[in-house]
C-alpha cells in the first residue's frame, strides 16, 4: 500500500469518535492538562519504531500472534489471540456507541437505532471490501473528520468573542493549570501520569495491537514503515491540541451555564449540542458535524472488525481445519468463511454497543481503561516476548493469566467501590433557553460521577464539587489513576513470568532466535564483554606468532584454527600464560 493512505489509517484507526467526543468533554470538566499526554508521543512513537518495529515486519507476519508461537508456543498464541478479541469487542462497542450519542443529540434519532444503523453499514463494507477497502475509506474519513472539526472551532471562537477571550475564560476557570507534577498514582491526571502511564497505555495500541502489525507489513519495507508511524507524532499532537481547544471553547460557552443534565443528560452529548447551538441555523453544516463523528467511528469499527476476523482465520480456523481435515483451506473458501467471520464480529459488537449506555462515565475513560485493562496484559505477552529472552513459554502463560486476573480484579473492585451518584434538581421549563442551573435542579437527572479510575475523585460538573468519600485500605488502591493500568499489568505479568522462568529452567532447553529480540535488548547485551576458557582457545608457543605481538591483549579478526581471516567476524583476543604455555581465549559477539 502508498504512504499516504497507510498513515492516514493508522492515525484513523484509534483516533475515533471517542476522541472526538471524548476529549472536549475532558478538557471541559478537568482542565487542559490531559493535552500533556500528547507529548508522550516523543516516546512511544521512536520506540515502537526502532525496537519493536523491526522485528514484527522482518518476521513476515500476516498475524501479529504468530510472533507470540515463534517466541514461545502454540498456546500462548492462542492465549493472546484471544485477549485482543475480548479487547477489541469492547473497544468498538464504546466506539460505536458513541455517534449515536451525536445523532440522538443533532437529529433526535433514537439511539438504539442510531446504533444499528452504523453498525451494519461499517460491517458490510468491511466483510465486502476487506483490509484495502478499510484504508482507503480511513483515508478519505480522516479528512471529513478534520474539516468538520475546523469548521466547529472557527465558528464557535468567533461566537465567543476570538481565542484571546477563550483563553480568558479558560483561565479565570483554573482550566489551563497544566503543571501539577504530584507523583501520587492516585491523582487522575499528572504530568507523570499522562507522561509515563500515556507512554504504556499507546503501547497497547502501537507495540502490539493487530490493527496497526497488519498496516505495517503492508508497506513495501520496513523504511516505508516506520516512516508512516513516524509520520503519527506531528499529527497525533496536532489532532490532540485542537480537540483540547475545542474544550477549552467548549468551556469559554458553557462553563457558567451547563446545560448537563437539564437540557442534555449526557456529558458526552456536549459537543453535538454546541454544534446544534452555534451551526444550526447554517445549512448542511450539522450535517458536516455529524459525517465527522460518524467517519471517526466507521474508520476504528472497520479497522478492529478487520483484524478480528484475520486473526480469526489465521490464529484459530485455519489450524482446526488444518488438524481436522489433515489439509489446508483454500483461498476462496478463506476469503468467504472471512467475510463471515468479520460479519458476525460487526454483529457481536452491535449487540455489545447496546450495553454501552450503561457504563456510566466519560466514554474517553472508559475506552482508555479498556486499553489498560484488556490491552496491558496483550502488550505484557509482547515484552516479555521481545526484552526477556530468558521467560519461556510456562512463565509467559503463567505471567499472561495473573496479569489478566489482576486486571480485571482491580476493574470490579473499582466499579464496586464507585459512590453512588448525586442527583439534582433543574428548572421546570428547560425547552427554550438556556438559564443557571447552579440551584435549580430536579431529580429527574442522574450525572455520571468519575470517582474513582474508571470514575475518578472530584470532577466539577455543572459548577458542583462531586467529591469522594473519604477511602481507606483497598478503596484507595482502587483510587488508582486509570492510565497506570497498563503499566501494573506489565509489572504483574513480567515479575510472575520471572519468577515461573526461574524455576522451570528458563530457555536453556529451546534457546531464543536473536532475530526474535528486540534491537534495544540486543544493544544492551552487546554492551557486556565476558569471556570463558572453554570459548575458543589456541596455543601458541611463542609471542611471534600472534599478529600484534602484544602479550596482553589484541583487537583483531581470526579463524578457529588462530590464522587471521577476512571474514568479517568481529572477535575479542586475550592472551594470557598458563602453566609456561600462551593460551589466546577468544570472546566472539554471538557468544554474548
Amino acid at each position: 500500500m502508498p504512504l499516504f493512505p497507510v498513515a492516514l489509517s493508522l492515525m484513523a484507526s484509534f483516533l475515533s469518535s471517542v476522541s472526538v467526543l471524548g476529549v472536549p468533554t475532558e478538557i471541559f470538566y478537568n482542565g487542559a492538562i490531559y493535552w500533556v499526554g500528547a507529548f508522550s508521543a516523543f516516546l512511544f512513537i521512536p520506540f515502537t519504531v526502532h525496537f519493536i518495529l523491526p522485528v514484527l515486519y522482518n518476521a513476515g507476519l500476516s498475524s501479529a500472534f504468530e510472533y507470540l508461537e515463534m517466541r514461545f508456543n502454540k498456546l500462548v498464541r492462542i492465549i493472546g489471540c484471544l485477549v485482543f478479541q475480548l479487547q477489541m469487542i469492547l473497544y468498538m462497542a464504546v466506539v460505536l456507541y458513541a455517534p449515536a450519542l451525536a445523532l440522538n443529540q443533532v437529529m433526535g434519532i433514537d439511539m438504539l437505532v442510531s446504533i444499528l444503523v452504523i453498525g451494519l453499514v461499517c460491517t458490510f463494507y468491511t466483510a465486502i471490501g476487506g483490509l484495502k477497502a478499510v484504508m482507503w475509506t480511513d483515508a478519505f474519513q480522516m479528512i471529513i473528520v478534520f474539516a468538520g472539526l475546523m469548521t466547529l472551532i472557527i465558528k464557535a471562537t468567533i461566537e465567543v468573542g476570538g481565542i484571546a477571550k477563550v483563553f480568558e475564560k479558560a483561565s479565570a476557570g483554573g482550566k489551563l493549570e497544566i503543571d501539577n507534577f504530584d507523583p501520587s498514582p492516585m491523582v487522575r491526571h499528572t504530568v507523570w501520569t499522562l507522561i509515563l502511564g500515556g507512554f504504556m497505555t499507546a503501547l497497547t495500541v502501537y507495540g502490539g495491537n493487530q490493527a496497526m502489525v497488519q498496516r505495517y507489513v503492508s508497506m513495501k519495507n520496513l523504511r516505508g514503515a516506520q516512516t508512516a508511524l513516524y509520520l503519527q507524532l506531528p499529527a497525533s499532537i496536532v489532532f490532540t491540541s485542537l480537540l483540547v481547544y475545542t474544550g477549552l471553547v467548549l468551556f469559554a460557552k458553557y462553563g457558567d451555564q451547563s446545560p448537563v443534565p437539564c437540557i442534555i443528560p449526557k456529558a458526552d452529548q456536549l459537543i453535538p449540542y454546541l454544534v446544534m447551538d452555534v451551526l444550526g441555523n447554517v445549512y448542511g453544516v450539522p450535517g458536516l458535524f455529524v459525517a465527522c463523528i460518524f467517519s471517526a467511528s466507521l474508520s476504528t469499527v472497520s479497522s478492529g472488525v478487520n483484524a478480528l476476523a484475520l486473526v480469526f482465520m489465521t490464529d484459530i480456523f485455519k489450524p482446526v481445519y488444518k488438524k481436522i481435515t489433515l489439509t489446508e483451506v483454500n483461498e476462496s473458501k478463506a476469503t468467504v468463511y472471512s467475510k463471515v467471520v468479520a460479519l458476525l464480529y460487526g454483529l457481536l459488537t452491535i449487540g455489545l454497543a447496546f450495553l454501552s449506555q450503561y457504563f456510566g462515565t466519560l466514554i474517553l475513560q472508559i475506552s482508555l481503561s479498556i486499553f489498560g485493562m484488556v490491552g496491558g496484559p496483550l502488550l505484557a505477552l509482547f515484552v516479555m516476548a521481545l526484552f526477556f529472552p530468558c521467560i519461556n513459554s510456562l512463565g509467559a502463560t503463567v505471567g499472561m493469566i495473573c496479569s489478566l486476573t489482576f486486571s480485571f480484579w482491580l476493574a470490579i473492585g473499582t466499579i464496586a467501590s464507585r459512590p453512588s451518584p448525586p442527583t439534582y434538581s433543574c428548572p421546570v421549563d428547560t425547552n427554550t433557553t438556556m438559564t443557571n442551573y447552579t440551584t435549580h435542579w430536579t431529580s429527574n437527572y442522574t450525572i455520571l460521577s468519575t470517582t474513582t479510575p474508571l470514575y475518578n475523585s472530584s470532577t466539577d460538573i455543572g459548577n458542583i464539587q462531586v467529591a469522594a468519600a473519604e477511602k481507606t485500605g483497598l478503596q484507595t488502591f482502587y483510587s488508582i489513576s486509570y492510565l497506570w493500568y497498563s503499566t501494573l499489568a506489565v509489572l504483574v505479568a513480567v515479575s510472575v513470568a520471572l519468577l515461573v522462568s526461574c524455576f522451570s529452567g528458563g530457555t536453556k532447553k529451546k534457546p531464543v532466535d536473536r532475530r526474535l529480540l528486540s534491537p534495544l535488548y540486543l544493544w544492551i547485551a552487546s554492551l557486556a564483554n565476558t569471556y570463558n576458557s572453554t570459548d575458543l582457545e589456541m596455543h601458541i608457543l611463542n609471542k611471534t606468532d600472534s599478529k600484534q605481538g602484544s602479550e596482553e591483549k589484541i583487537n583483531g579478526t581470526i579463524s578457529a584454527n588462530g590464522s587471521h581471516t577476512g571474514n568479517g567476524e568481529k572477535a575479542i583476543i586475550i592472551e594470557r600464560m598458563q602453566n609456561g604455555e600462551k593460551t589466546v581465549i577468544v570472546e566472539r559477539s554471538e557468544h554474548l
